[in-house]
């Protein structure tokens, strides 16, 4: 692919395949490559290029980098980043729930991210267990990478085509959409606030906040913005949770406060 060279599959997600890749210097590379038959859809070839548009938009640490994009037979190709390590969701089900100590570090890195994210005019959307990457998980050097920017929306829509799917339509993962989203009103950083809050809680618990057989029995509970008790959660950490899944977006905290969530109680 173009100066790329494919050595083995890494993934399929509903928006494309994902590759081992080995760039012109020998370097290692993830290529994320549009699905055939999503070529024709116009919803999927806009997404493609917004993932594109915010990676470009954004550089961060705790962000996968984007490191080339181009069209390769007519599919689109970006090339990423290669993150070594297993998603957050492989360690819950591998270990079950995270170390507070360790919860605390990595929340700490993913509002960092999240709000280089939104100075840059992106919201994610997506925060979720399988689209963070967990680098190491060793305490005294914990990493993050927050990755999968494919539902990304820009704050202010710059094309027709932004214009009418930033809001209108849901998208994203019922358990992790904010009420907003649910609702189909417009989204701002507040919705990557309450995502991050339900990530929050599923790594303090191994569960999720809202939960039923039918998806209207979750949504019902995500809108009413009641979770269960945090059963072993410290009460500093469990109220910084549940202040960012309060259903109003404006009640939700700031950047500023939300880093101070994080933080021990002793400093």
């Amino acid at each position: 692919m173009g100066d790329y060279t494919v050595v083995r599959p890494l993934g399929s997600g509903s928006l494309g395949r994902v590759f081992l890749g080995s760039g012109p210097a020998g370097e290692s590379v993830a290529l994320k490559v549009l699905h055939p038959h999503l070529l024709s859809a116009e919803d999927a070839r806009v997404r493609f290029v917004r993932e594109a548009r915010a990676l470009r938009d954004v550089r961060h640490r705790h962000i996968g980098a984007l490191l080339d994009a181009f069209v390769h037979e007519g599919l689109p190709v970006l090339v990423l980043e290669l993150v070594s390590g297993a998603s957050l969701r492989h360690y819950l089900d591998q270990r079950g729930a995270m170390p507070e100590s360790i919860v605390r570090l990595v929340l700490a890195q993913l509002t960092d991210a999240l709000h280089a994210l939104h100075e840059a005019g992106w919201v994610h959307r997506d925060v979720k267990p399988e689209n963070v990457m967990l680098v190491s998980d060793e305490l005294s050097s914990v990493e993050v990478r927050l990755l999968d920017f494919g539902l990304a929306r820009a704050l202010a829509p710059s094309t027709s085509a932004d214009a009418r799917t930033a809001a209108g339509v849901f998208v994203g993962s019922i358990a992790y959409a904010s009420p907003e989203q649910l609702l189909a009103s417009e989204t701002g950083p507040a919705a990557d606030w309450w995502t991050l809050g339900v990530l929050a809680y599923e790594l303090l618990t191994n569960a999720r906040p809202f939960t039923g057989e039918r998806r209207r029995a979750v949504v019902a509970q995500i809108l009413a913005g009641s979770p269960p008790p945090m059963k072993g959660v410290s009460r500093q950490l469990e109220l910084a949770v549940r202040s960012l899944l309060v259903t109003d977006p404006t009640r939700r905290p700031t950047y500023a406060v939300i880093c101070d969530c994080w933080r021990p109680i002793d400093g």
